[in-house]
C-alpha cells in the first residue's frame, strides 16, 4: 500500500538529502508523485481500489483493467496537476 510506504520512505528520504547535502523538497515532491500515480493509475496500486473492485464483482461488475485505466489516468493527470500547483503555489523554496 502507498501510505506504508510513504511514511516509510519519509526519514530515508531525510537521510539522503542530509548526507547529499541537498534540499529534500525535489525528495518528497517525487515520492508524493510516485505514491498517488501508483494508487490512482493502476487497480492493485491501492487497498482501496482491491476493495472497491472485489465489492463490484460481488454485485455482478466485471471491471476490466483497461476500464480501470479510461477513468483512473485522466482523474490522475488531473489529481496530480492539482497537486503540482498547490504545493508550488504554497510550499516554494
Amino acid at each position: 500500500d502507498n501510505i506504508p510506504y510513504t511514511a516509510t520512505m519519509l526519514p530515508i528520504i531525510a537521510a539522503l538529502s542530509r548526507d547529499l547535502g541537498i534540499e529534500p523538497y525535489v525528495l518528497y515532491f517525487g515520492l508524493l508523485t510516485g505514491a498517488t500515480l501508483g494508487g490512482n493509475i493502476t487497480p492493485v496500486g491501492a487497498s482501496a481500489n482491491i476493495a472497491g473492485i472485489g465489492l463490484l464483482r460481488k454485485e455482478g461488475y466485471e471491471v476490466k483493467n483497461s476500464d480501470f485505466f479510461k477513468i483512473g489516468i485522466p482523474f490522475t493527470i488531473v489529481a496530480v496537476l492539482a497537486g503540482y500547483i498547490y504545493i508550488w503555489l504554497v510550499w516554494r523554496p
